[in-house]
């Protein structure tokens, strides 16, 4: 088990540092960051978040009954937070019906759970008046997203009995490695946001 979570953190750590490198130099990215994308933008940004949501299924851990340890969820999370709630969705559809495909018994729970967490994850922006929020709110928030795709397995999955060895081995490890991947996506959004800032107010100071 313990093997399970450093492997799994491992590659969501490597996961978030290319991602978020690669998502922060892309300039209609940045333009959706920066609020002044338009929907050619967001199309760039859907399409590549997307990719990565699915990226996050291949990368994840065979576990029992056919259900996968996973980091999925991260970029619609992400996205979300960044971007809103229909971007959130849009990615989340993405990474959730790649996910159905996929089949096993817990293919319908986690694909809906993959599209809700992009969609609460807009509206949590929403709610912030379209501001990021925190780094400890975002890690929290990752938390309660897992355990939120851990409920919908218990009621979707059956029979019961596989639903809860399901959760038991896979959602604890997805905990951990969801929300400090969206931790650290949070960090360097901030860290982007931030030196736009201090270029803008240099420039601002510059003598003409």
């Amino acid at each position: 088990m313990i093997g399970d979570y450093l492997t799994l953190f491992a590659a969501t750590e490597i996961f978030v540092f290319v991602f978020m490198e690669i998502v922060t130099k892309v300039e209609p990215i940045r333009k959706v960051i920066f609020k002044s994308a338009k929907w050619q933008d967001y199309a760039v940004f859907v399409g590549i978040f997307g990719l990565f949501s699915i990226f996050g299924t291949y990368i994840g851990i065979q576990g029992v009954y056919g259900a996968i340890t996973n980091i999925r969820d991260l970029a619609p999370i992400v996205a979300g937070l960044i971007a809103g709630p229909f971007t959130g969705l849009a990615v989340g559809l993405i990474g959730g019906l790649h996910r159905l495909t996929l089949g096993g018994p817990s293919c319908i729970a986690c694909s809906l759970a993959t599209a809700l967490s992009g969609l609460i994850a807009g509206l949590v922006f929403r709610f912030n008046k379209g501001q990021v929020i925190g780094i400890v709110p975002a890690i929290g928030f990752g938390v309660l997203m897992e355990c939120l795709h851990g409920l919908i397995a218990l009621v979707l999955v059956q029979p019961f009995s596989e639903a809860v060895e399901i959760v038991r081995t896979s959602i604890p490890q997805m905990m951990v490695a969801v929300s400090l991947g969206v931790g650290i996506g949070i960090i360097l959004v901030h860290n982007v946001i931030r030196e736009e800032k201090l270029e803008l107010a240099h420039a601002n100071t510059e003598p003409d």
